[in-house]
């Protein structure tokens, strides 16, 4: 992510010079070969290895990572190039046509990406997540709900000072993309790094995160036959919501003793009514849930790593019933995957995905977990969803990379 973006700003002026277009690769250094001059690298789009030829190259240069353009850029020698460096070699291809005759260079090494990689999931962690409830575009100023321990809070991000947009999109959630302010709308998910006031109300953004992703407690109404799809009640709406799954969403439903554990998590204090079951099957909506806990604030989350809003990013357990995010995910991995038609009308779930339409009627899956009506049951009303904790690397905004 951050060698893509850097990459693609200043390719143009790297460029510039040449008077005719030149062919470029751009990917991973994987061998050096010191005597032949060459170095080869595995192209990031296609995933072919190319030779690169650097007898000729006029121009080599190493760039921080997020550089916007060249400017800073550092002369090197083809002795710097090392295996796991970022490269972008522009030249001619010749026969074999996997084979560049590179003009120029521009490298990224390996060491300073892991530290800017490193900096910037440090960063991630301590983010600051919510929904999106209005855009004011005149103002660049975004409104969004964030869950604390005392409820949703409402946060202004003001974005005068912001350099970097990172969009999230649903055709492809896991490959961020470079957007603009623009593309955000209500109901997006948002996560925000920037400087927060002392009364934790409003954020100078310098870098946003954005993301149409939904994550809901509900209960079954229907399933289709061929297990791919099946018609929910939405505890927080009470409207329908069609799911549909593929051959990515994974259906997971928890042994009733890990749903008893993670219950007493979310709220230490939480005891099954009387006469209530700890098995994980159907039993019809929760009670708290129906009745406005866990599904309160539908659209809550969907962010697998270092949930929280202000006050508790990063996830930590708080007084009111949070648990870090990153330990519910990792177990909820090792739960095993099983067929949708192993649950059945009455259940109760947590579904995580990416929203269809303007209308929010329909959601791809890409996590549906079963066995969760302790966890409903126990989740504090004031707490809002408990969904943000489930996402599961699919239905969220993973951390750059």
């Amino acid at each position: 992510m951050v060698l893509a973006a850097s990459f693609c700003a200043y390719s143009q002026d790297a460029a510039a010079p040449a008077k005719q277009p030149l062919d470029h690769v751009l990917g991973a250094i994987t061998a050096v070969d010191p005597s032949a001059h060459t170095v080869t690298v595995i192209e990031d789009k296609t995933g072919t290895s190319y030779t690169i030829l650097l007898a000729d190259t006029k121009s080599l240069l190493k760039v921080e990572p997020g550089a916007k353009d060249l400017t800073g850029a550092q002369r090197i020698t083809a002795d710097d190039l090392q295996v796991g460096d970022r490269v972008d070699a522009r030249g001619k291809k010749t026969d074999p046509p996997t084979t560049l005759n590179a003009r120029g260079v521009v490298l990224m090494s390996a060491r300073d990406l892991q530290k800017a990689h490193t900096e910037q999931a440090a960063a991630w962690q301590h983010a600051t997540a919510g929904t999106v409830s209005a855009v004011d575009a005149t103002a660049g100023k975004i409104t969004m709900t964030a869950r604390t321990a005392d409820g949703p809070k409402p946060i202004t991000i003001e974005t005068s000072k912001t350099t970097e947009y990172t969009r999230y999109s649903p055709d492809s959630p896991k490959t961020p993309t470079p957007s603009q302010f623009a593309q955000i709308q209500a109901g997006d998910q948002l996560r925000v790094i920037g400087d927060k006031s002392e009364d934790g109300a409003t954020i100078k953004a310098q870098r946003v995160y954005t993301g149409a992703f939904r994550t809901l407690s509900a209960t079954i109404t229907s399933i289709a036959p061929d297990g791919k799809s099946l018609i929910v009640k939405d505890l927080a709406t009470k409207k329908p919501i069609e799911i549909s799954l593929n051959d990515d969403s994974a259906v997971r439903k928890l042994p009733p003793p890990m749903a008893m554990m993670l219950a007493r998590r979310f709220n230490p204090s939480y005891k099954p009514p009387d006469g209530a079951t700890t098995s994980a099957g159907g039993g019809g909506a929760p009670a708290a849930a129906g009745g406005g806990g866990a599904g309160a604030g539908g659209n809550g989350g969907g962010w697998a790593r270092g949930s929280g809003g202000a006050g508790a990013a990063g996830g930590a357990p708080s007084a009111g019933g949070g648990m870090r995010s990153g330990d519910i995910s990792q177990m909820l991995e090792r739960v095993p995957k099983i067929p949708l038609t192993d649950l059945k009308p009455g259940d109760a779930l947590v579904v995580s995905g990416v929203a269809l339409g303007a209308d929010n009627a329909k959601l791809l899956a890409t996590s549906l977990i079963g066995g969760v009506e302790p966890i409903l049951q126990s989740a504090p009303q004031r707490q809002g969803s408990v969904g943000g904790d489930w996402g599961l690397g699919g239905g969220e905004m993973a951390a750059p990379q």
